[in-house]
């Protein structure tokens, strides 16, 4: 008579393909960057300032970039609509009609031809839905709670994770804890400026600590960032009223 027992030993379950599946540098900065439990927007309005921050990062190639949740020191508003995105693009996006004049007179007065470079200078970037409907209200509200220039210290540092700086339970690991430093943020982004890997964000630092005469003399400005069903993200440059145009 066989008196051997059936196996209570079972088989392995094996591991679901999701398990195996690297994550995408957009979850992966998702991770990193979850929304502050003092925050005071819902989360989705946190992941699509995420998702657009990320393009501008990744597409456009912007530096320094910062999300916003409550209004700035100078503002007068008491509160923040939704999270807002600031940062330094690579070049400069909106110059005034009469700083053109002004700079090309200086290089005039120099001797030298064509246009110079100029320093980008920081922005501020509302995310938003192409579903959404704006209103002069919605954007006097928006504009009621930034100051004309994103300081440089407001608001929090982004980390742009890669795949060995989350861990597997989705947080940042150790080394992240550093560009969650304003100040560590600060500090080596100005080394990587001295080593001229970085000239935009020091350009922009620079612009940001001593913003220039037509930049505090005009309408505020905001770019809104519009995401498309497709991931497809267009940018429109929107001022707090009307700017004066060109005198011929």
């Amino acid at each position: 008579m066989d008196d051997s027992s059936p196996s209570t030993n079972s088989a392995s379950p094996l591991p679901s393909p999701l398990e195996n599946t690297p994550l995408s540098g957009l979850h992966q900065f998702s991770l990193a960057n979850k929304l502050p439990k003092d925050a005071p927007h819902p989360p989705h309005a946190h992941t699509l300032a995420l998702q657009i921050a990320h393009n501008l990062r990744f597409q456009h190639g912007w530096t320094d970039i910062r999300l916003h949740y409550h209004p700035s020191r100078q503002a007068t508003a008491p509160s923040l609509p939704r999270p807002v995105i600031s940062g330094v693009p690579p070049q400069r996006l909106y110059m005034h009609p009469d700083e053109q004049i002004d700079v090309l007179q200086r290089q005039r007065e120099q001797g030298k031809a064509g246009w110079p470079d100029v320093s980008p200078e920081r922005e501020w970037v509302v995310a938003s839905q192409l579903q959404e409907s704006w209103t002069l209200r919605r954007f006097a509200e928006m504009f009621d709670a930034l100051s004309t220039v994103p300081e440089e210290k407001e608001g929090g540092a982004l980390f742009f994770a890669s795949s060995s700086d989350v861990n597997g339970n989705g947080t940042a690991s150790r080394s992240a804890s550093l560009w969650r430093n304003p100040d560590a943020l600060g500090a080596v982004n100005g080394a990587s400026a001295r080593n001229g890997e970085s000239k935009a964000v020091v350009n922009g630092l620079a612009t940001a600590a001593k913003p220039n005469r037509w930049r505090t003399g005009q309408p505020k400005r905001l770019l809104l960032a519009t995401l498309d069903d497709d991931s497809t993200v267009v940018y429109y440059i929107v001022h707090d009223g009307l700017v004066k145009p060109r005198q011929n």
